[in-house]
């Protein structure tokens, strides 16, 4: 039963990957130009959300992002008063 199932979930990704990809060519054929501005508007959406994510790892108990640094603020530099010694 289990090979019967990934069968078919493999039968269904490939329809559903032709369908796709079928759409997509019959968009293209229609419309050229707004086609190529939606395509490339979606990979720069696609890229510019890529470099905002979290880094991280993942290992065989999950995926783990790291925390960020805390920035630390240079120290103040204090002027010397004319009764001061140095």
């Amino acid at each position: 039963m289990k090979h019967v199932k990934s069968i078919t979930s493999s039968i269904f990704l490939i329809v559903l990957c032709v369908g796709v990809v079928w759409a997509e060519y019959d968009l293209a054929v229609r419309f050229p130009i707004i086609f190529s501005v939606v395509s490339v508007s979606a990979l720069l959406m696609l890229l510019h959300s890529l470099r905002r994510a979290a880094e991280g790892y993942e290992n065989e108990h999950g995926f783990h992002i790291r925390t960020p640094r805390k920035d630390v603020a240079p120290p103040r530099r204090v002027l010397a008063t004319c009764g001061s010694r140095i």
